[in-house]
């Protein structure tokens, strides 16, 4: 991770991304002195994740009846409110008793936490939503079921015949395969969702901190990744909320490769490039969507006078780290291109310049017309309205930082591509999952928000500097306040985790198919019989049924030659009648 300086930016000028000069000539801090914070920041937010996801265990509460849900989503925000007041009150005491090295370090390891113990909530609700059944959220429906065959085919096989992602599949086919998770791939995938879920706010926050420093990095990466919880398919946003950050690093590195040696450039390259093509393997469409801005990018930015054949290595070193990981699937990928996406979702069907938050219920789509409807301010729905005013600040502020063009790329590419490939809909009778660009685009404009704040109070800072002879007693009064920078800024962000978690958990708590709920999914989940021959303890009247021995992946889906779009009310209005004696 970037060592600053107490005179360092909060966002580093781009032909600083080495450090201060000043560094360079000095000597060098030990190794174990210069990487053992950055080791600190990794393991507490992932431990703090972890731990607090386990924690969610000994919620004991019925998950099903709705009292026992109050009851235990309370439970959950009294731990993270406890946990909070600890953090806080160690960052509140440093700032008033230890030096300014220590003050450092404790904010930078409070903010590690914050982000760990943000998402270990969702985590822990996960843990709640399905305590009493050992199978995964959704059971075999949905996503699950080609995940599921496919990790069965590798059980059996030892390989999978698909283009989608490998990732995830290979990886709970070769963990049954080796005598764990008793055999059984789908144990392994509702653990390892949880797990999923739990750790995107440390890779969020770890990702970013290649590139800004702690409390920036925390708010950048903790509320785009908190607005794009899906518990039920938890790897595409986590590898969505780190791919940008790789990204602003990538382009971070190539304007200062002229610094660099030659190996140092092909090094630095091939260690993004190593960590790009393992989120391919897990999720392809980001990398696919953001691909048109991230060249643009990388021709404006790239050091043609200055040091073109360091900027050159380090671009090889990040294709050929690309390719070693993930080339054999890129070419499967590339051979399956006459591949048609049939399915259209409500979601295909609503106005396609909508850039608002999506409902996590069938119900919105109950009525033509209903949803998205018109906005509080000119039409515009008021989270569109904070997002583009902060990508206009952010633009103006800071369009010569990588961190703002990285964002900025990928937003521009998503929302050009997606009003192609929905203007191709009708004449091509193909989707080609454009619907999926909004959680790009969403995370890509909400992250541009946060910097235009974090620029604009760097800027304040400049302006309040600047007057410091002519006013030094406010100056000094400005300073004074500021030392708590740290505790209000982590304050914020833990109970942001707290409210955005509890909302998301509260979507997915256990509900009947019939109120057309998200927590459909949970409840699937405990209508299956468990390997002991039991009904789980919250099974819909003590029925259950059997998991399907053998799970296959539905032909049907691939058999569709025409694009079948019907809205929901349609479907429901269609059963009715043939229920109709």
């Amino acid at each position: 991770m970037q060592t600053v300086t107490p005179a360092d930016p909060v966002i580093p000028d781009d032909a600083s991304a080495l450090g201060p000069a000043s560094h360079r000539v000095q000597r060098r801090p030990s190794w174990a002195l210069r990487w053992s914070p950055a080791a600190g920041e990794i393991l507490l937010a992932v431990l703090t994740a972890l731990g607090f996801t386990y924690w969610g265990l000994s919620v004991d509460n019925n998950p099903v009846s709705r009292v026992g849900q109050i009851s235990g989503l309370s439970t959950l925000q009294f731990r993270l409110a406890a946990v909070a007041l600890v953090i806080i009150a160690v960052v509140v005491w440093t700032t008033l008793r230890c030096g300014e090295q220590v003050r450092r370090l404790t904010a930078r390891l409070s903010a590690a936490a914050v982000a760990g113990l943000a998402t270990g909530y969702l985590g822990a609700g996960q843990v709640f939503a399905l305590r009493g059944t050992p199978w995964p959220l959704n059971a075999e429906y949905g996503d699950n079921n080609r995940l599921l065959a496919w990790a069965g085919e590798v059980v059996h096989t030892g390989k999978i015949d698909t283009f989608y992602p490998p990732g995830i599949p290979y990886a709970l086919g070769y963990a049954a395969k080796a005598g764990f998770l008793g055999g059984e791939p789908a144990f392994g995938l509702k653990w390892l969702f949880i797990a999923l879920v739990a750790l995107t706010g440390p890779a969020a926050y770890l990702a970013w901190r290649l590139c800004l420093r702690p409390l920036p990095a925390l708010a950048v990466g903790l509320l785009p990744a908190l607005q794009q919880t899906l518990p039920h398919k938890p790897y595409s946003p986590l590898v969505l909320v780190v791919l940008v950050p790789l990204i602003a690093k990538l382009l971070l590195w190539l304007r200062a490769s002229p610094a660099f040696s030659a190996r140092g450039a092909l090094v630095r390259g091939a260690f993004l490039g190593l960590l790009f093509g393992g989120l391919f393997l897990v999720y392809s469409g980001w990398h696919l969507w953001s691909l048109p801005g991230v060249v643009v990018a990388v021709l404006l930015l790239f050091p043609y006078r200055r040091g073109p054949v360091r900027g050159l290595l380090l671009l090889g070193g990040s294709l050929a780290g690309f390719l070693a990981v993930a080339g054999v699937y890129l070419k499967v990928l590339l051979g399956a291109t006459a591949t048609r996406d049939l399915w259209c979702s409500g979601l295909t069907m609503t106005e396609p310049g909508y850039m608002g938050t999506t409902p996590l219920t069938n119900r919105a789509w109950d009525e033509p017309g209903e949803w998205p409807g018109m906005g509080e301010f000119a039409g515009l729905p008021t989270y569109t309205v904070v997002v583009l005013v902060g990508l206009g600040v952010a633009v103006a502020l800071g369009l010569r930082k990588a961190v703002v063009i990285a964002p900025l790329a990928c937003f521009a590419s998503a929302w050009f591509i997606r009003f192609w490939i929905a203007g191709h809909m009708e004449a091509n009778q193909e989707v080609q999952l454009f619907p999926r660009t909004i959680l790009e685009i969403q995370v890509a404009l909400t992250a541009l928000a946060v910097l235009a704040c974090v620029l604009a109070a760097e800027h304040l800072g400049r302006l309040f500097t600047a007057v410091r002879s002519s006013a030094p007693e406010a100056v000094e009064g400005l300073a004074r306040a500021r030392r708590f920078t740290a505790a209000g800024t982590l304050l914020a962000m833990v109970l942001a985790g707290g409210m955005i978690g509890s909302f998301f958990t509260n979507q997915y708590l256990p509900t009947p198919p019939a109120d057309q709920l998200a927590g459909s999914l949970a409840w699937n989940s405990h209508q299956i019989r468990k390997p002991d021959g039991q009904c789980p303890k919250y099974a819909n009247g003590g029925l259950c049924r059997d998991f399907p021995k053998t799970i296959g992946v539905n032909q049907a889906d691939f058999a569709q030659t025409s694009l079948v779009c019907e809205y929901p009310w349609h479907q429901q209005n269609a059963l009715l009648a043939l229920m109709k004696p």
